[in-house]
């Protein structure tokens, strides 16, 4: 089948059992530009295209079990069940836009999408694909009801990341968290640093040094890595005294001891300074410019993920 404009057929997870590449609401969707997003990848992700593809070429839908067994050439154990739907070419820029869906199917097991909640209000996919009005509220992931058994799927929680510093270390941190679901902010006056050629599409980029007064939901974390000490020490005092997530300056161990030693004098007691990550990120892992961006984002992922506080 060939794709045209629009998306033609999505595949969902809705059931994962045991150790599995994919979680409950993974997806993925055939459009123009051909595959987009992931249920896992692997054996899996080929066996579910394989499929998606067939559905598509008859316009039906489907639900679809697979086991990481030795049937498959698979040993991690697990079972993942996703429903294939055959998707109108109005729901394209849902799909585009992760916005919350609502999908459908009866003892027949044939899956429709009925539609999303996107910008704002509720998008029916055809005539007679309206649900109850609480639908929206109910938990996200599987449900049975009258009309057969239904499946919520939220949009991608959105992590916001500030980073104060457009140098080598900001743009590496940058194009590594934009693949990790972060809304990525750059903050720098340097217009020669913080230029659209050096950040991934979809960076918002700041010419100031400082963070915005208002505080926003949910809180972000922040990264501090000027070019100047005194600068870092500035953000990082304001900041210190605002809601955010996670608040992490680069630096030594000797520019972390003076940092501390001078927050403490304005003021900021032990609890305070222990929301202070400095030095950020994992230890041990390098000091080139990519080499501090994954030190740094695996101990966001880790935080994320609830690994450690």
């Amino acid at each position: 089948m060939k794709a045209d404009a629009a998306a033609l057929v999505e595949v969902v997870v809705t059931q994962v059992a045991g150790s599995a590449p994919t979680a409950v609401g993974d997806s993925l969707y055939l459009a123009a530009s051909g595959w987009r997003g992931s249920v896992g990848g692997g054996a899996i992700e080929e066996a579910l295209k394989a499929r998606a593809l067939a559905c598509g070429e008859q316009g039906i839908g489907a639900v679809m079990e697979f086991s990481l067994n030795s049937e498959h050439d698979q040993c991690c154990g697990g079972r993942v069940v996703a429903i294939i739907c055959p998707v109108p070419r109005a729901a394209t820029p849902w799909l585009q836009e992760n916005a919350p869906r609502l999908y459908n199917w009866d003892h027949r097991g044939q899956p429709r999408l009925l539609g999303a909640w996107w910008r704002g209000r509720w998008h029916p996919a055809g005539a007679d694909c309206n649900p109850e009005p609480a639908a929206h509220e109910w938990p996200a992931g599987l449900r049975v009801g009258p009309g057969g058994t239904y499946f919520l799927k939220r949009a991608t929680k959105s992590h916001p990341l500030w980073l104060f510093g457009a140098g080598h270390v900001g743009a590496a941190i940058a194009a590594f968290a934009c693949h990790l679901g972060y809304d990525v902010s750059v903050f720098d006056t340097r217009p020669e640093w913080n230029e659209a050629a050096r950040f991934p599409v979809g960076v918002t980029r700041h010419l100031v040094a400082m963070p915005p007064a208002e505080d926003t939901s949910p809180p972000p974390s922040a990264l501090v890595m000027t070019h100047s000490h005194g600068l870092d020490f500035a953000i990082a005092a304001v900041l210190l005294a605002r809601p955010v997530d996670y608040l992490g300056v680069i630096g030594s161990r000797t520019k972390a001891a003076l940092f501390r030693k001078r927050l403490r004098d304005r003021g900021f007691g032990e609890r305070e300074l222990a929301r202070l990550h400095m030095p950020m990120g994992l230890s041990g892992l390098g000091k080139r410019p990519h080499e501090v961006a994954v030190a740094v984002l695996a101990e966001l992922l880790q935080r994320r993920q609830g690994a450690i506080p």
